[in-house]
């Protein structure tokens, strides 16, 4: 598929610089110019809240944020180990507020800790997919795209994305407790 794609998209551009190589200049430019734009915009979102969990890590508040998720947790994934389970708990207050990208980090450490302990599959299984479908009360990240790329009422998309979040967490939830067993 990538082949076909690549193949497509060189073949495009230069049939475009034949025939009209100013405007594929300009358009290569432009799009260039706000990818870059965009990319810097988000840098800096995930750079104020990754700051804000590095905050929240050295002050102590992650700690007891873990101990406000830990019986949440426990229903979820069983048992775990202690530093998993603060991993874990960052994680998914991070996903709740929208900022899935900055949650990556505390993910990678919350599996790299759970693989440190024999029958963590269930856990580790549970996580993804908690991760892949991620309730999100706030979704900070898109309601900043949204701001950024001028729309008119980016808040629209909040009770959406709540209803669409929670359905798929609830039915991912489901699922992973009937199809994968806990030992």
């Amino acid at each position: 598929m990538n082949i076909i794609f690549g193949v497509i998209l060189i073949l495009s551009t230069f049939l475009l610089l034949f025939i009209s190589p100013d405007l594929a200049l300009s358009a290569m430019l432009s799009g260039g110019e706000k990818a870059l734009e965009l990319s810097l915009k988000m840098v800096v979102i995930y750079a104020v809240w990754l700051g804000v969990f590095q905050l929240m890590e050295n002050s102590g508040l992650s700690n007891k944020v873990a101990k406000l998720f830990k019986p949440i947790n426990r229903f979820l994934f069983g048992k775990l180990p202690e530093k998993a389970n603060d991993f874990m708990s960052l994680n998914i207050s991070a996903n709740l507020l929208g900022m899935s990208g900055a949650t990556t980090p505390m993910g990678i450490k919350s599996i790299q800790e759970l693989e440190k302990h024999p029958d963590t599959k269930y856990a580790i299984t549970m996580f993804f997919v908690i991760n892949a479908t991620s309730i999100q009360l706030i979704p900070s990240s898109v309601l900043a795209l949204r701001t950024s790329l001028g729309s008119t009422s980016p808040a629209d998309i909040i009770l959406p994305t709540i209803l669409a979040t929670l359905l798929s967490s609830i039915i991912g939830i489901l699922l992973v407790k009937i199809f994968v067993r806990r030992k």
